[in-house]
Formats: C-alpha cells, sequence, structure tokens
C-alpha cells in the first residue's frame, strides 16, 4: 500500500490510541441475531471532536454489509460529523469505524422502546489496522 493511500496517515495517534482503549472495555460474546438480517453488537460511540471524548454504549446494528450502521442508546445521541465507532465481533475482532450521525430518535416499537434512541451511522473511513 502506498504512503498517500494508508488511511492510518489521517488519524492522529491520540485518535487509534482512543480507539484502542474502547475496544479493550468490549465484551467478546456479544453477537446476536435478531430481526430479519441483522447482527447485534455492543460497542462504544465518541465525538472526536468532543474535549471530553466520552464513550457512549451503544448497541450496533449491522445488515448486510451496508454502509452504515443502526446505533441504539440508552440516551440521546446529539449529532456528531466526527464520531469514532468500536465495537467488537468473535473471534476477539475489533472494528473501528469513523463516520457521522445525526440527532437521535426515540425508539418506536412499543412503550417499552421510547427509553432507547435510535440513530443511523454513516460510515466515513475504516480505520481497523491490517
Amino acid at each position: 500500500m502506498a504512503k498517500e493511500d494508508d488511511p492510518f496517515d489521517t488519524f492522529s495517534s491520540e485518535t487509534m490510541k482512543r480507539a484502542e482503549e474502547m475496544c479493550a472495555g468490549l465484551s467478546l460474546n456479544m453477537s446476536l441475531e435478531r430481526r430479519g438480517h441483522s447482527k447485534l453488537y455492543h460497542g462504544a460511540v465518541t465525538d472526536l471532536d468532543d474535549p471530553k471524548k466520552r464513550n457512549i454504549s451503544v448497541t450496533v446494528a449491522e445488515v448486510d454489509n451496508q454502509p452504515y450502521f443502526t446505533l441504539v442508546s440508552d440516551r440521546p445521541l446529539t449529532a456528531c460529523r466526527n464520531a469514532l465507532l468500536v465495537y467488537r465481533v468473535p473471534p476477539s475482532q475489533d472494528m473501528k469505524y469513523v463516520g457521522k450521525h445525526g440527532d437521535s430518535q426515540p425508539g418506536k416499537r412499543g412503550e417499552e422502546d421510547q427509553s432507547r434512541h435510535v440513530v443511523r451511522f454513516n460510515i466515513l473511513r475504516d480505520v481497523r489496522q491490517r
């Protein structure tokens, strides 16, 4: 791979360190098949432009290799144009993407779902080390 094609040149060592820290806190045994062809994983998302860089726990729904994921959180997510999403798929493969998302919306699948917040995460870059 040519140096100018290396996606890691666009990310600071701090961003990559943050992704590694987020991966360290993820469970290895969370992968569930639900609702059609979706695969669900535990993950975390953080706004890279936020000085506090808080991780927010999310459920990541991956559907048939689409260029986006659906994120479900227990708290509202505000729009972000530079977010890092990290989750782990068995057997211990860390998935790391930089992307963007709008403001989350309350769940619409009944009363029990109203405490969940849902948003589409559009992938901009895959930042896994290969």
